[in-house]
């Protein structure tokens, strides 16, 4: 076979521009600290990598989710914990109007003072999120729960019977709000009842007793809710300390597939710089041979 100039020129430009494209990607590498650039460069990887990528997505905005969760539940035992409190205290001053020295002005001034639970109960019980969503309506959001005050003679509930729910983990979707009726019941009705049974003259203990036992089932629903909230808390919690293992272990898994082993990069970048710089130079001497070179 013979050897053309034609021919040299064409291996020696060949072998520039490989090297050169071979010298090029290593530089990306190194300036990106990735070891697989595009697809070709590792298919199995990439597509591992690519999977795993996804999974971490979900994984972080299930995360999200459970943050939302956490907050809004936390809101809720907040309110839950102060109506609490206003239980507690109705029921020790209803403990006091069975006093039997008492009479019609200080039971008078029982009542005024249990009105202003009453507004105060009905605000908690109408509570809104940082959003300005309404924590007890269900699903009606913008609908306010409890309608009517003390003067205008009823309080009624006008959410719907809804539970809101938030996917938090790939199989559990978490109760994040209850509907008020089930929270509240008729405590409004039965605190409206003792209000108005204070300021009558026949005013007795069965109506401290009615207004105890009252307090009483109520304070039960909403201890019982609490404890429901708490319990959904600490599996918040126990779910996040299983998201936060398993984006460990998607970081840890794609940076075996995907990132750069620098010690080995470095090296191939200073051999593939040294076999160009050859070749740039063999081909440089190459090229300016002729035939009177060796007539000289």
């Amino acid at each position: 076979m013979r050897v053309s100039t034609g021919m040299l020129y064409d291996v020696g430009r060949q072998t520039m521009q490989r090297q050169t494209t071979d010298f090029l990607h290593t530089q990306q590498q190194l300036a990106t600290g990735r070891r697989v650039l595009k697809p070709s460069d590792d298919p199995v990887a990439s597509a591992r990598a690519l999977e795993l990528g996804q999974s971490q997505s979900i994984n972080t905005q299930r995360v999200e989710n459970q943050g939302y969760a956490k907050d809004s539940l936390q809101m809720v035992e907040g309110t839950l914990s102060s109506v609490s409190d206003l239980l507690t205290y109705v029921r020790t001053r209803a403990v006091e109007a069975g006093n039997a020295t008492l009479g019609p002005s200080e039971r008078n001034a029982i009542a005024s003072d249990l009105r202003a639970q009453y507004e105060q109960l009905r605000g908690l019980a109408n509570t809104r999120d940082g959003e300005g969503n309404y924590l007890f309506s269900g699903y009606d959001l913008d609908t306010e729960p409890f309608q009517g005050d003390f003067a205008s003679g009823a309080t009624t509930y006008a959410g719907d019977a809804g539970e809101r729910r938030i996917q938090v983990s790939a199989s559990r979707q978490i109760e994040v709000s209850a509907p008020g009726d089930r929270i509240f019941g008729s405590a409004f009705d039965d605190l409206r009842t003792f209000i108005d049974r204070l300021g009558q003259p026949d005013f007795d203990t069965t109506d401290v007793g009615n207004a105890i036992t009252a307090m009483d089932a109520a304070l039960e629903q909403v201890l019982t809710e609490r404890a429901s909230v708490g319990s959904r808390l600490g599996e918040i919690e126990a779910l996040g300390n299983l998201a936060s293992d398993y984006d460990v272990q998607y970081a840890e898994t794609l940076s075996r597939l995907q990132d750069l082993d620098y010690s080995e990069a470095v090296s191939r970048f200073s051999m593939q710089q040294t076999l160009l710089q050859a070749a740039q130079q063999t081909y440089v001497k190459v090229t300016g041979l002729s035939l009177f070179d060796f007539l000289r």
